[in-house]
């Protein structure tokens, strides 16, 4: 018959010595957490820029050159983002999976004018998009996510 765990005699294994004094010569470790702060003699000067070397220089004058004639317009739309970093452009089935439609959420500003230009550069036809003014969304037909998506990126979203 089994006993339980709990009504088992204990037996004790004999060790040999030399076991049993590292068991008890190893120090034991603890972790103690401080609130006094340490101070260092030698404080960091943030204040002074660090010298780039010549070639660095010269790729940062050239890029800095390069960018100020490609300065964004400011558009009047803005399409914010989701808690997840992503564009707000899902796909919608509806009437049984017949119906294929593609949402733009999260927009603000002139939705009429992103309209126009999704409108313009996607090549749609006036019945294919359409912009709910009570949910502020952009409606199209079909699943054109990905276009959406790259049309977006390529304006700056």
């Amino acid at each position: 018959m089994l006993l339980p765990r709990t009504l088992r005699p204990i037996v004790a294994h004999p060790a040999s010595p030399s076991v049993s004094l590292t068991r008890l010569v190893l120090p034991i470790r603890t972790r103690c957490l401080s609130t006094t702060t340490i101070q260092s003699s030698e404080q960091p000067n943030f204040s002074e820029p660090i010298p780039p070397s010549s070639s660095e220089s010269e790729s940062v004058t050239s890029s800095t050159t390069e960018a100020e004639p490609q300065k964004k317009a400011r558009l009047p739309y803005f399409v914010g983002r989701n808690n997840l970093n992503n564009l707000g452009v899902y796909h919608k089935s509806k009437r049984g999976g017949n119906l294929k439609l593609t949402l733009l959420k999260n927009g603000d500003g002139d939705l009429q004018a992103l309209k126009r230009d999704i409108k313009e550069s996607l090549q749609l036809n006036d019945g294919d998009i359409s912009v709910n003014s009570v949910t502020r969304q952009i409606v199209i037909r079909g699943h054109k996510k990905m276009q959406v998506l790259n049309f977006l990126h390529t304006i700056g979203f």
